[in-house]
């Protein structure tokens, strides 16, 4: 039998979608990941206010969308990459950091810092150009687990970084 326990994700939404809404897991919107799957000792409510202090006075970041990949054990999960920015980089060792003080234990952690490799996969309804221009306004903290489904996932708060609304 599978185990499952709260996880989030931190992530740029590229579609709007509001604060509370579910989407199943295989249904995901459009976005660039920021912090992979992670359990933190701190609960949701701690995790979402430190991270808005943080957010409110850090800077935007921007990245270019540089071209196409395939992730997975199969290759089947088609990507497109985007520049490792120095505002980018900067914008997820400021979140790892920020979430190291509070216990983060990532599911992957070959995909974090030194590791991070910016991305958004291509979706049936959706997808990213080779040569657009991503701006990281605004993260959202996602619930993987919530009320106890893995097969769900909860926009927990979208937070704007500084000078965004």
């Amino acid at each position: 039998m599978q185990h499952f326990s709260q996880k989030y994700t931190i992530l740029q939404l590229l579609e709007t979608i509001p604060d509370g809404m579910e989407f199943s897991a295989n249904e995901w919107p459009l976005h660039v990941t920021i912090a992979d799957t992670f359990a933190i000792d701190w609960d949701e409510s701690l995790l979402a206010e430190r991270l808005t202090e943080m957010l409110h006075v850090h800077p935007p970041a921007e990245s270019i969308v540089e071209g196409d990949a395939y992730f997975g054990e199969d290759e089947q999960v088609h990507v497109m990459l985007l520049r490792k920015t120095p505002d980018l980089l900067a914008l997820h060792m400021d979140v790892i950091k920020l979430l190291e003080q509070g216990g983060w234990k990532p599911n992957n952690p070959q995909f974090a810092k030194d590791g991070f490799l910016p991305h958004s996969t291509i979706r049936d309804h959706a997808r990213l150009y080779e040569g657009d221009t991503i701006r990281f306004t605004a993260l959202s903290l996602i619930d993987m687990f919530p009320d106890k489904d893995p097969y769900r996932r909860r926009v927990v708060k979208t937070i704007p970084l500084k000078g965004n609304k």
